[in-house]
């Protein structure tokens, strides 16, 4: 399967992006679509993208249209300009209309005012017929259905009583009719101009410029190349008012940079040789030489665009709920009407049935659950990203806020992944040996005893395998070389107990102990120690305040565990653990309760799967990476503390959005339906109602995160 993206332009709420998703699942080939009203946006899983031309064609028919990325700010603008113009027109005409429908009394009064309402309610209001239309055509039934048919039936109602069929009528409601599109279009304007503010994040990240490089090749000639283009290990030159194209190590140079694209601070950040650079950095002043650490493509800049992409597209529970209820409430309003006409004009008369079942149209309009989630989830994507924290799956935001476990990895998670080596009992020979077989893995063992040789790295000669949460084998001609932790050299019948002894010696200061053995025989051992990340102990605290149980599933030793869990404060911790086994562990605990779990290596990527909710870090392996639910860009744990209380936040306002759009419609409906017999609401007045409601919503949605 593959993913095709469109910009999708003229959705007017939710219920479009509801029509589209409905009719485009139909179509042969596509196993999945998520298209965002919020963000103008369409996520489609198909088995080839030749399928863009069919998609693209159906959406046209619904009476949206497919947008160019580059063009959609103007788009944007356009229709705005476009809303402006016919409320404007709405306006004045709906009041010429009154005027003459309360001061001039004749004949041609009334022409002049069905004249008037025709173009108010089918020029300015045209939009919302054509889309209604287009969706009948489609079963779709939406927030368009229900305001044409209010502001259709109004104007028939009164051509009706103007032509004299009903006898006893003489009341004209040209005026409600015209104000009924006006009041929508209000709404539709103010409501836009409050999404583009949401959506102010993603079009700034969407602004950086980071296509064009200049790379500096073997020979230290320099060329101007592609963004796209950029590979791990290139070497970019950048000078003064650039941005930084991807993420990288600063060889040479220093600079002051603006960094308000992720963190949102205007003061600038100053930036030298061997830091870390993240992709969109601009650069205020100073030149800089780096060394990218990956493709421009994977950058974090790139997953910031993609992720924030998906936000108002990706459905979490609560809204799938909404839209569930969404699918069958408009057929059921129109139901209603009917019935509440047919009483009305039994018990009193035609003018009253039609009032109440007008009321009960435009009144119940369902956007407000729509609205609900994907605004509050595209303002919860900017406030995470700002403090370096990515969310993969906002679904895992609900998650998070009935979590009652947490589960960690240690070496990488809670302590520091760069370790550094103690003490060792090799020949410097086999030290070197050691280091140049682990150069080529990057698990933080690895790397620092690779870091501690100060050897260049060199390509392997020979055949290497990995053995995941134990160790690797290598051979090269007829040696067989084994690295691993003490179990790996048990289940190879290798002795080491004068190593073991050796390097118990320093197990306190050192815990993490790696065996080197050769043919058989134990070469010697390495003993390696690291501290705790920064912001794990006030992490445990925390999550003690708020009675979330923690624990350490870990594949290092008892010892290192143990040390690392007395440091932190936690009871419950186990050591020595395969990636199968904290795989069993997470689907036991599972059973009982909510868990996330937190780890950064190849070993935790099967048990972060299964868990409820799960993290990772920017520098983890790329699996880890992949699983997690949340990443966190920076290596400070502290940003855990922010992931829960943002669930906390978004899920509060999630549930308030949605009890104010039910509680509304459930208060409302039976008043425009006439139940109280002192409220009689007229047609444009449940309009406005109708949009004071999305409103609620949607202002609701911008309060603080």
């Amino acid at each position: 399967m593959q993913e095709l993206r469109l910009k999708i332009g003229k959705m007017t709420c939710t219920n479009c992006s509801n029509a589209i998703e409905r009719v485009c699942k139909k179509i042969d080939g596509v196993s999945d679509v998520s298209v965002s009203y919020v963000n103008s946006s369409g996520i489609f899983l198909v088995e080839n993208l030749k399928l863009k031309d069919k998609i693209s064609q159906k959406i046209k028919e619904l009476g949206f249209e497919i947008l160019e990325e580059e063009n959609l700010e103007i788009d944007e603008k356009k229709r705005v300009l476009k809303l402006k113009i016919n409320l404007f027109l709405s306006i004045v005409l709906s009041l010429v209309i009154m005027y003459f429908e309360m001061f001039v009394k004749s004949e041609n009064s009334k022409s002049l005012q069905m004249f008037l309402a025709f173009f108010a309610i089918f020029y300015c209001g045209r939009g919302f017929f054509y889309h209604a239309l287009a969706g009948l055509r489609y079963k779709n039934l939406d927030m368009n259905t229900l305001v044409s048919l209010g502001a259709l039936s109004s104007f028939v109602y009164s051509v009706f009583v103007y032509f004299g069929f009903f006898a006893r009528e003489e009341h004209l409601y040209f005026s409600g009719g015209a104000m009924i599109i006006s009041f929508v279009l209000l709404g539709k304007f103010l409501e836009e101009r409050i999404q583009f503010k949401a959506l102010k994040y993603q079009r700034k990240l969407e602004k950086i410029d980071t296509k064009k490089v200049k790379i500096l090749d073997k020979d230290g000639n320099i060329k101007e190349s592609s963004s796209a283009f950029v590979k791990a290990g290139d070497i970019l030159l950048l000078d003064e008012g650039e941005n930084v194209s991807v993420d990288g190590v600063i060889l040479e140079g220093k600079a002051e940079l603006d960094l308000s694209f992720l963190n949102g601070e205007f003061l600038p950040i100053l930036k030298q040789a061997g830091d870390e650079i993240l992709a969109g950095s601009f650069i205020i002043s100073g030149n800089l030489k780096i060394k990218a650490s990956k493709k421009a493509m994977d950058s974090t800049l790139e997953q910031l665009k993609d992720l924030v992409f998906k936000a108002g597209s990706i459905k979490t529970p609560l809204s799938n709920l909404a839209n569930k209820i969404s699918a069958y409430f408009v057929a059921m309003i129109i139901i209603l009407a009917c019935c509440v006409f047919i009483f009305w004009s039994i018990k009193e008369n035609l003018s009253i049935a039609f009032l109440h079942s007008c009321a009960v149209l435009l009144i119940s309009c369902p956007c407000a659950l729509g609205l609900a989630t994907p605004i509050v989830l595209t303002r919860a994507f900017e406030k995470a990203a700002k403090n370096f924290i990515l969310i993969q799956n906002p679904a895992a935001l609900e998650n998070l806020s009935q979590i009652q476990c947490v589960v960690f990895d240690k070496t990488g998670t809670l302590t520091e992944n760069n370790l550094s080596v103690f003490k060792h009992n090799l020949a410097q020979k086999d030290f070197e040996k050691l280091a140049h077989i682990e150069s080529f893995s990057p698990h933080p063992i690895a790397q620092a005893i690779f870091k501690a040789s100060h050897l260049e790295k060199k390509p392997l000669q020979a055949e290497i395998q990995t053995l995941v949460g134990k160790g690797l084998i290598y051979k090269e001609q007829e040696d067989i070389f084994l690295v691993g932790n003490e179990e790996f050299l048990k289940e190879n019948e290798i002795p080491f107990e004068s190593v073991k002894e050796f390097l118990n010696q320093y197990e306190n200061e050192a815990p993490i102990q790696v065996y080197f053995a050769k043919n058989q025989k134990c070469l010697g051992g390495v003993a390696l120690s690291n501290a705790l990340k920064n912001g794990a102990k006030e992490l445990i605290q925390n999550l003690k305040k708020e009675n979330i149980q923690s624990i350490i599933l870990s594949g290092d030793n008892l010892k290192s565990v143990q040390k690392t869990a007395l440091e932190l404060g936690i009871d419950e911790f186990y050591a020595s653990l395969k990636p199968e086994e904290k795989f069993e562990f997470i689907r036991a605990k599972e059973k009982e309760e909510k868990v996330l779990f937190v780890g950064d290596g190849i070993n935790d990527a099967i048990a972060m799967n299964l868990a409820s909710a799960s993290m990772s870090f920017a520098q983890a392996s790329e699996l880890a990476k992949k699983t997690g639910d949340f990443i966190l860009i920076r290596e400070d744990l502290s940003a855990i503390v922010m992931c829960f209380e943002l669930s906390k936040r978004i899920k509060t306002l999630i549930k308030f959005n949605l009890f104010w759009a039910f509680i509304y419609n459930i208060c409302c409906i039976p008043i425009a339906a006439g139940i109280l017999p002192f409220i009689v609401l007229s047609p444009h007045i449940a309009a406005l109602a109708m949009c004071f409601s999305s409103l609620a919503v949607v202002l609701n949605s911008l309060r603080k995160i």
